[in-house]
């Protein structure tokens, strides 16, 4: 009995040893952004606006990271992240939501990674990789939130969005992303959790993307139902290719909302464009978009055309400027009811 005691407590002051040579570890990150941008014809007047910018030209962001090993090639790992105004230091929305950009938690291994929470559509990412701009600028790009595109609000009442991607995040959303050399695969379901009926409110969706040494490519499809049951279909397609210092990116995303009694409202979004990396710390960026609306009640078009370059003081900070025109057209022209207008900004951001 002495025997056996004295084992079990040598056993039970190995268990914490044995926990902490398990690697665990916690990065706290962000960026901030500021800046200032002017913007001509913003209301009907025609009036010309000066304002400070947040997050401009990348989000601004706060978040923690963390990853265990569990041996044997598996890792538990978790994402928060929040997002924020630099002008106020607010929360960057409406609903106040503290983790609205990320709230996951999942489960990794030499297979891949499955994670549960709110998370980027399958679709975003797609759009994400083919963007000449690679999703900066997204208060103006229509790719990452439809921002710049005013949409009817019929068609977003239906659930149609002005990004052409069905959305940027899901809730409750479980998704699977493994990459094998070049290749990403990524699928999703996010629950509609509506009582009684397992179909409304879902969502359903598979991507791929391929980076060679020179060719790029990326597939997305999303189907999604409404929680009043109606379907929506998102389709993202596109390519490219690098040479030398260049590199060429472009694609085309669709989303298709059916109704009731108003038909289908259709949104699709065109882009293309070509970045330069100069020297080392700078780059230059030219890309143009094109979002056509359409449903039974009329059609619509919006033009974006972007100039960009960024000066990298180091990996983490870099100085940027942009100059953009917006032309529109039918049913996308916005409030301001005017056809064109330009835009410059100029800022700072920063990583850490």
């Amino acid at each position: 009995m002495k025997t056996q005691a004295t084992l079990m407590l040598a056993a039970a002051a190995l268990l914490p040893a044995a926990a902490c040579a398990q690697s665990s570890a916690v990065t706290i990150y962000g960026s901030i952004d500021g800046g200032v941008r002017y913007q001509t014809n913003v209301d009907a007047a025609g009036s010309g606006l000066l304002s400070t910018a947040s997050g401009n030209y990348y989000p601004n962001r706060l978040g923690f990271r963390g990853k265990e090993d569990l041996g044997n090639g598996l890792n538990a790992h978790f994402q928060l992240e929040s997002g924020f105004n630099t002008k106020t230091g607010a929360l960057d929305n409406t609903n106040n939501v503290l983790f609205n950009r990320t709230a996951a938690v999942g489960l990794g291994g030499a297979w891949g990674s499955i994670d549960l929470g709110r998370q980027y559509t399958v679709a975003f990412r797609t759009e994400k990789f083919l963007d000449p701009f690679n999703h900066n600028y997204t208060s103006i790009v229509p790719l990452s939130s439809g921002a710049g595109t005013s949409l009817p609000a019929a068609a977003k009442t239906a659930g149609l969005t002005a990004s052409s991607n069905s959305g940027t995040r899901f809730n409750n959303d479980i998704q699977y992303t493994g990459t094998f050399g070049g290749l990403t695969l990524r699928a999703e379901y996010a629950p509609g959790e509506v009582a009684g009926d397992t179909g409304k409110g879902t969502a359903r969706g598979a991507a791929f993307s391929y980076t060679g040494s020179r060719l790029l490519a990326a597939g997305a499809y999303i189907r999604k139902k409404t929680p009043t049951g109606f379907t929506n279909n998102v389709f993202v397609a596109g390519g490219g290719f690098k040479l030398g210092s260049m590199t060429v990116k472009g694609g085309m995303s669709r989303e298709r909302q059916d109704t009731a009694a108003a038909g289908t409202y259709q949104n699709e979004t065109r882009f293309g464009g070509v970045s330069y990396q100069v020297n080392r710390p700078v780059e230059v960026t030219a890309a143009v978009y094109r979002s056509d609306y359409d449903s039974a009640a009329g059609a619509g078009r919006r033009q974006l055309f972007l100039l960009g370059a960024t000066y990298a003081f180091s990996k983490r900070t870099n100085l940027y400027a942009e100059f953009d025109v917006n032309r529109y057209d039918g049913a996308l022209i916005p409030a301001s009811q005017q056809t064109s207008q330009r835009g410059m900004s100029l800022g700072v951001m920063h990583l850490f």
